[in-house]
């Protein structure tokens, strides 16, 4: 049975009614009518008794704006049940409201965030929404938030009043107050001597002076009309009570009464409203007779539905209560549990609790809790569910819905362990099949703890057993990352219901790698938020890593980011943006977060996560492989298959790095289990790293198919990110495959444009191929052969410059600015023309130069590479590189510089910048080769680079200490001195001395 929604109490969404003998007030209600007309919030704070409620009913009734009405109780301090009747109050002259809270309650939202989305709901609708009592909610901070929220997002149609005998302390989200709020207090509200006059007469009492009741009353409404200043006995401590109000009430009320009337009066005073079948429902005889004896009395009470119902000024009340509660806790307790079963009857299930366990009815509480409780939770009002299940832990036992109700609360707070335990607790029992048959809630909850506990053979165990419904059909949606085979047709979009269980699908898609359906979101809105994580992880897995990261702000803003996103999705963020220390600490602070919540499954996979870290961010294979070797040792390190894929990728390219051959045995076997079970997600990357390691193995036939698998997959994600992230670590790759087609227009020359846009240059890039050599000659080549030199110079400069460029393309200003000093006059417009129809002569048939809305760009089937091109990529190559395979791979790079200047014999400020730019990065190149050198204990090639670079820049100390300490290696304590003189002697030039380093390691290296 699936849990019952609590029903909403209609009179508290109901306009109070204004007594017939109510004297109206036109200067209060001309001031309420300006107020609202011109603030969107009023707030009225004033002592009970001093006429707020019926001011604002008649200034109501004057603004013509609908009205939507609220009167707040102590339980609406739980906020998912205060946004719930919030929604319920504003559906009536709002009906677009209805749902929207209640759908983003449930689907796990902030209740801040919820608060925000029903305020946008109300659109255009000029409605008036009075909430009262909201001192009942005074003490309750997450309660004022939310009445925060929903001010902060009121839109501007609509009018929010609150009333409240207190002030509140009622800012915007962002702290401060807000701007459009205005208060209306005591003296506003206290009677003039006219309307004390009018209100005396009309009750009655024309004998009274008006003016001497408000000299005594100060104008309090209350103290006016029932005389409570002209008792000559009204003093402190009167009739026994310390409250003055209270001792007038004692003394001219209750004392005025007879003692079944009296007894009746604080009997009823557990009820809100009381009628004659309320009070006999609570055990009181000749109830009728009573309401129709009080009837005649004058007391500070309305009457409704022709006298049948009686409703207790709220001062009178906390009076009656008050003496409630001086009676024997026997008889409390027992109208108590009374109060709870008519509250059962009216439905009003979550008042019926609180009486209940007021009474210490546990076993009847326990009833009603096994009804509402997952509600409760489902709208996140956590701190109630857990105050009402430590309160029932007496008797929870007997009542396995409960069960179910704990494993909500378990897994809102993502405690998987504590999951797993109570779900053992109920196999020990005996009662594990019984509550998992029961709701297909609980046995989706208990397997998805199990999943995160490692054990799958018991998730499967409480799969086959539980009642079948969408929250199952989810969790079996989930298993097919554990199972091999394709899932079954129309899975998942069936599954997806709009509600809260569109998260876990939506994660399962993300894993699947069926990108295409994480890249937007759902149609409502709370699922949208329920789903973002997963979206951000799509974002990243798309490459659209500016919108993921505006997410995730957003996600944050909002409410906690939830251990998934913090613990893997943010470090890879983090690193995709290049904030390397921060993705790590981010790493290491979710495994906390990870281990808090008891789950194996995600401690996995921040393994693999750590792996990718290091391969992407540091190039170190070795220690991307301690964190897989921790992963396999892992008692549940073979557990998870869709994990092990992911290990077996990266440990695939940890070793192809190492250039081991045992790369292909992990990859084979990640490229097969992916292929098996359809799951996409690093399916290109694997594929393009299998195929690497193929080739290297001489299997050259499997190493094309295995492209076409990465280049297929590729497509089925709907984007390339993932396979052209591979292909920057292996190039080779996409070259072999442009050998092999045979035209120009293929889907691996996209991808060779796509990868050369990205800074990576390509060998051999095949097709029509054009590559200006820069270093030590300027030649266009293009398919191997020199082209024809073009008439001018600019020439070359301008196709340097495009090529060098951002998607290779540049505006006109861009141009004229870099390769003209800024120039535009028609002799430089006219040079521009020229050098580009000069260029267009000599590139290959297919190959354009276009002007499009003021920017040239490359056009047609063909690949523009460039020497400093290649010099870059290589650089970047060698930064995934450690040790001898990164100082070759520096020293092939310095072959491109060593072929002599760049862009020979041509000058201008761009062409300078450019060199000056090269010959720095140049100088670092070789001084980072000649330490690898050093340490690989190759003095004399490590000699040769120190002294080429001081050679150009003899200011370099660091490079000074190379040279010292290379001299030290080789035994030559003179030349290290020599060192230390020509590295003074250079700073003598700019006045400068060696620094301390440079002198300790000048001691050092003496000793």
């Amino acid at each position: 049975m699936e849990p019952a929604r609590p029903r909403v109490i209609q009179r508290k969404i109901i306009p109070p009614s204004i007594a017939p003998e109510v004297v109206r007030r036109p200067r209060l209600e001309e001031l309420l009518v300006r107020l609202i007309q011109r603030h969107q919030v009023v707030c009225v704070f004033a002592t009970a008794g001093a006429g707020k409620t019926t001011a604002l009913l008649q200034a109501a009734q004057r603004t013509g704006r609908p009205l939507a009405w609220l009167t707040a109780d102590d339980t609406d301090t739980a906020t998912g049940r205060l946004l719930t009747y919030l929604e319920a109050a504003l559906v009536g002259p709002v009906p677009a409201v209805d749902g929207v809270a209640t759908s983003a309650l449930a689907a796990r939202l902030s209740h801040g965030e919820v608060a925000g989305l029903l305020a946008d709901a109300v659109g255009e609708a000029p409605v008036l929404l009075v909430i009262d009592d909201v001192e009942r909610l005074a003490e309750s901070p997450q309660a004022l938030m939310v009445l925060s929220a929903f001010a902060q997002y009121t839109p501007d149609s609509m009018r929010l009043v609150l009333i409240s005998r207190t002030e509140l302390p009622f800012h915007s989200n962002a702290g401060a107050s807000l701007p459009w709020v205005v208060a209306v207090g005591e003296d506003d509200l206290a009677f003039t001597v006219d309307e004390a006059a009018a209100a005396l007469t009309s009750a009655g009492r024309p004998d009274i002076d008006p003016a001497q009741a408000i000299e005594v009353t100060g104008g309090w409404v209350t103290g006016v009309m029932f005389e409570a200043w002209s008792s000559a006995d009204h003093v402190i401590g009167i009739g026994g009570e310390a409250d003055p109000l209270h001792g007038y009430l004692a003394v001219q009320i209750l004392d005025q009464l007879g003692e079944d009337e009296r007894d009746f009066l604080i009997a009823t005073a557990i009820l809100d409203e009381v009628t004659a079948p309320a009070a006999e429902a609570l055990g009181l005889s000749r109830a009728a007779q009573r309401l129709h004896q009080l009837r005649r009395r004058r007391l500070p009470v309305s009457w409704e539905r022709e006298g049948h119902l009686m409703r207790a000024h709220p001062r009178f009340r906390e009076y009656l209560l008050e003496c409630l509660q001086r009676r024997g806790e026997d008889e409390l307790r027992e109208l108590r549990r009374a109060h709870g079963r008519l509250l059962i009857q009216q439905r009003h299930h979550e008042e019926a609790i609180e009486e209940l366990l007021r009474a210490g009815a546990l076993e009847e509480a326990a009833s009603v809790a096994e009804r509402v409780l997952e509600h409760i939770i489902e709208r996140t009002d956590f701190a109630l569910a857990k105050r009402w299940l430590y309160a029932l832990e007496p008797v929870r036992e007997q009542h396995p819905r409960l069960a179910c109700a704990e494993l909500l609360l378990l897994l809102a707070h993502e405690d998987y362990r504590g999951g797993a335990q109570l779900a053992d607790q109920l196999d020990a029992s005996g009662r594990l099949e019984e509550v998992v048959g029961a709701s297909s809630t609980a046995a989706s909850m208990i397997a998805w703890c199990y999943l995160h506990a490692g054990r799958l053979a018991d998730m499967r165990r409480v799969v086959a057993a539980g009642r079948s419904g969408p929250e199952l059909g989810a969790i079996r949606y989930c298993m097919t990352l554990l199972d091999e085979g394709e899932p079954e047709r129309g899975w998942p979009t069936e599954l997806l219901t709009g509600g809260p269980l569109d998260a876990l699908v939506m994660r399962v898609n993300y894993y699947r790698g069926l990108l295409p359906l994480l890249a937007e979101p759902p149609v409502s809105p709370w699922a949208a938020r329920a789903a973002e994580s997963w979206r951000l992880g799509a974002l990243l897995a798309l490459g659209h890593i500016d919108e993921a990261y505006e997410l995730e702000q957003a996600i944050r803003e909002m409410r906690d980011a939830g251990v998934w996103l913090s613990a893997l999705l943010q470090p890879r963020l983090l690193g995709e943006f290049g904030e390397h220390g921060a993705a790590w600490r981010s790493l290491l602070k979710g495994r906390e977060r990870i281990r808090a919540a008891g789950s194996v499954m995600l401690e996995l996979l921040s393994y693999v996560e750590e792996a990718e870290l290091e391969l992407r961010l540091n190039g170190d294979s070795k220690a991307a492989r301690g964190a897989l070797e921790r992963l396999r040792t892992h008692c549940a390190g073979q557990t998870y298959p869709f994990v092990c894929e992911q290990a077996d990728t990266w440990l695939g390219l940890a070793l192809l790095l190492e250039n081991d051959e045992a790369a292909l045995t992990p990859l084979r076997r990640a490229v097969d289990s992916m292929r098996r079970s359809d799951r996409l997600l690093l399916l290109p990357a694997a594929a393009v790293y299998l195929a690497e390691a193929q080739w290297r193995a001489g299997e050259e036939e499997a190493a094309d198919a295995a492209a076409e698998l990465a280049l297929s997959a590729a497509d089925r994600q709907g984007s390339n990110h993932i396979l052209l992230n591979a292909l920057a670590d292996f190039p080779a790759v996409l070259s072999r495959r442009l050998d092999a087609e045979p035209r120009a227009d293929s889907s691996w020359h996209e991808l060779g444009r796509a990868l050369t846009v990205r800074g990576v240059q390509l060998e051999n890039p095949g097709g029509a191929a054009v590559h200006l050599a820069e270093f030590g000659r300027i030649a266009i080549v293009a398919d191997g052969e020199e082209l024809a030199r073009p008439r001018i110079k600019k020439s070359y400069e301008l196709l340097a410059f495009l090529a060098s460029r951002p998607k290779q393309e540049a505006t006109r200003d861009e141009i004229r600015q870099s390769l003209f000093e800024g120039r535009t006059d028609e002799s430089a417009t006219a040079y521009l023309r020229q050098a580009v129809l000069k260029l267009r002569k000599v590139l290959p048939e297919g190959f354009q130069i276009t002007l499009d809305g003021g920017r040239f760009a490359f056009r047609g089937h063909v690949c523009v590479t460039t020497d400093s091109g290649r010099l870059l990529n290589r650089l970047s190559e060698a930064a995934d590189l450690r040790g001898e395979e990164r100082m070759r791979a520096l020293l092939s790079a310095l072959e491109i510089v060593d072929r002599g200047r760049y862009l020979p014999g041509l000058d201008s400020a761009w062409i300078q910048e450019r060199q000056e730019m090269i010959a720095a990065l140049a100088r670092d190149t070789r001084a980072e080769a000649a330490e690898i050198a050093l340490n690989a204990g190759r003095y004399r090639l490590a000699g040769r680079l120190t002294q080429a670079v001081l050679a150009e820049d003899p200011y370099r100390e660091s490079t000074w200490r190379l040279e010292m300490r290379i001299a030290d290696a080789l035994g030559d304590t003179d030349r290290v001195i020599a060192a230390f003189r020509s590295c003074e002697h250079a700073l003598a030039d700019l006045g400068a001395l060696p620094s301390q380093s440079t002198r300790r390691l000048l001691d050092s290296l003496r000793r």
